[in-house]
């Protein structure tokens, strides 16, 4: 499965539109992803592709269950 860059910004704007508070998991989840992208891509890279990876699973999957959208 491709790793899609624009998660992040689905969740923000996602949980914009639904209202959800700043500690909701949408939201936490997308911050941090969008800090490991901007690390794991980054030069020099901040951010390891164990961690990377670990981060973009926490959000896909915060997202798959708020959304309803399968996980795979």
């Amino acid at each position: 499965m491709p790793i899609d860059k624009s998660l992040p910004e689905k969740m923000i704007a996602r949980a914009d539109h639904d209202g959800l508070p700043p500690e909701h998991e949408m939201r936490a989840s997308a911050e941090i992803f969008a800090a490991a992208i901007k690390g794991y891509f980054g030069e020099p890279q901040t951010c390891a592709v164990k961690a990377f990876f670990g981060r973009w699973a926490r959000a896909r999957a915060a997202w798959c269950r708020y959304t309803g959208e399968p996980l795979i």
